[in-house]
Order: C-alpha cells, then sequence, then structure tokens
C-alpha cells in the first residue's frame, strides 16, 4: 500500500498531553474502519467513540495491530518533531477498510491521528499493509 497522508485529530495534541502518552513507551495501536465509514476530524476523542465502526476480517484483530519500533526525532531544520514507528501490516488478510485509526490502547484509550484511505482499500487472502509517510506516523510543527 502506498505511502499516505496522516492527520491529527483535533482533540489528538489535548489527548497526547492530558493523557501523558509517551509515544516511544504507551501501547500505541492502529485499527481498521469499515467500508464507507466516514472520518470526522473534530468528532470522536477515544476508542469507543469509534469502536462500532471499526473493520472485520480474516486476520484481523479487533483492537488492531501495534505501530512497533516507535521513536522520537526532532528536525531543526523546520522546527519539527516527527514520530516515527514501522509499517503496520496484517498478512494473509481478507479485509476492507476506508482508513485507520492511530490511538492509545490503555486507559480511556485516546486517539491521536488517523487515515482517510479516501476510498476503501482491499486485500483478498493477501497483505493488507500502511506504509507511513517519510515525516512520521505523525508530526508536530512548531512555529
Amino acid at each position: 500500500m502506498a505511502s499516505l497522508e496522516t492527520k491529527w485529530f483535533t482533540k489528538g495534541g489535548k489527548n497526547l498531553i492530558e493523557a501523558e502518552i509517551s509515544w516511544v513507551a504507551s501501547p500505541i495501536h492502529v485499527i481498521l474502519m469499515a467500508s464507507g465509514y466516514i472520518f470526522n476530524q473534530d468528532g470522536p476523542e477515544a476508542y469507543p467513540d469509534v469502536s462500532a465502526s471499526e473493520t472485520t476480517g480474516t486476520a484481523y484483530v479487533v483492537g488492531g495491530a501495534v505501530i512497533a519500533n516507535r521513536s522520537v526525532v526532532i528536525d531543526p531544520s523546520s522546527n519539527g518533531t516527527r514520530l516515527l514507528g514501522d509499517p503496520v501490516q496484517w498478512p494473509n488478510s481478507t479485509i476492507a477498510a476506508r482508513g485507520a485509526i492511530i490511538y492509545m490502547n490503555a486507559g480511556v484509550q485516546p486517539l491521536l491521528g488517523f487515515v482517510d484511505f479516501v476510498t476503501d482499500r482491499t486485500s483478498e487472502n493477501g497483505l493488507f499493509r500502511i506504509e507511513w509517510p517519510t515525516s512520521g506516523v505523525l508530526s508536530l510543527q512548531a512555529f
């Protein structure tokens, strides 16, 4: 799957601070959203707000997959902070999804960001994979 643009939920930054989320140490997961799901950047705040629209399929587990090997990189030239992690994948899967949501799978399960595929993407007994942008799974920009 090609690299995509990720976006913060409006409440994602608030969640990062208030929930005292450690990008490196907290259990950060990605869930896939069912076909036809419509993203609302300003609405949901926690996993229970979106869980009813999580996709199902062969080789997909409710609650999603962990983003492995997370790190934080400072980019002084752009005044940015990049939250990095490995691509997420579901091998040997049959899945249909409209996009993905990044969240902390602990406590109140706050949402951080999302990827809207714009159209449904599928795998049929194959690999479903999300490649993160070179700027990171999510990024922050200081102005």
